[in-house]
């Protein structure tokens, strides 16, 4: 049987990185810079999808890998919208108390995502 916490953070994949339900986002979340940090996520990223590479629950603790996917169409990291599509992984760890997601840690690809949308670029460097 599934722990009620890793059910948490499948529906906060599924319905609020995926589909963006806002609603489903305030019941969920009761870490308020996740909500705030998802909200400007789902703006630069309107068609933002998430799929689950890994995943691991014990207690209230959920650790899963992640590959995301999306069209940039909003300001992100101050790189106004290019139209660019992107593809980055992530692994992040939450933390879930009482049916809601308390605190949690992401580590998305961002220089890679940042690449491939054209916001920066990596110069040449030498190797000693």
């Amino acid at each position: 049987m599934e722990e009620p916490s890793s059910q948490v953070v499948r529906t906060f994949v599924a319905d609020v990185l995926n589909r963006g339900d806002a609603e489903v986002a305030k019941g969920l979340i009761a870490d308020e810079t996740l909500r705030h940090r998802m909200a400007a996520f789902r703006l630069a990223f309107p068609d933002l999808h998430v799929a689950t590479d890994e995943w691991l629950a014990e207690g209230e603790l959920v650790a899963g890998h992640f590959t995301g996917t999306g069209t940039h169409l909003g300001v992100f990291q101050g790189c106004p919208a290019t139209g660019r599509r992107w593809r980055a992984s992530c692994t992040a760890i939450y933390r879930v108390r009482e049916g809601q997601i308390v605190d949690s840690r992401a580590n998305w690809d961002l220089l890679g995502l940042l690449e491939q949308l054209g916001c920066v670029r990596r110069v040449a460097t030498v190797s000693a």
